[in-house]
């Protein structure tokens, strides 16, 4: 249940903005949920930057998620940010409405709800420290 999995909320002056749920396991760091109450605010990309730093402290090499080919919106704001698309899952959603079927046919914008598509950041390998830790500094 996506309740019980771990997560980051965002708040401005104490309201709720948005919020992220994930589950690291064999695959890498899944966004399963990611919220957002203020469109264009900057609160989504917040969100995904703390998972990000948490996926890279954590070892991950990845962070992937998935979403519908008619949340074109989502599918924009994953590209700007590096995100790839890596596959297309063609009719899974007609399949995971045999399991839950309050999945509905068409998205807010009209568009037939088909397909999943899975987009990844790639982490790569972590940089090598050789048993060196930074300091942090301060010109003046």
């Amino acid at each position: 249940m996506a309740t019980d999995l771990p997560g980051f909320l965002a708040e401005e002056d104490g309201a709720l903005v948005g919020l992220l749920l994930y589950h690291m396991g064999a695959r890498g760091f899944e966004v399963v949920v990611l919220l957002s109450l203020q469109e264009r605010a900057g609160v989504a990309t917040h969100l995904l930057a703390q998972a990000e730093q948490v996926a890279r402290g954590a070892g991950c090499r990845r962070l992937w998620l998935v979403t519908t080919n008619d949340h074109l919106s989502a599918i924009a704001f994953y590209q700007a940010r590096g995100w790839r698309q890596v596959a297309i899952r063609r009719g899974a959603v007609a399949e995971a409405r045999r399991l839950k079927p309050e999945i509905p046919e068409f998205g807010k914008n009209g568009l037939s709800k088909e397909d999943e598509i899975e987009f990844e950041l790639a982490l790569g390998d972590p940089p090598p420290n050789h048993g060196i830790q930074p300091t942090a500094f301060g010109h003046g």
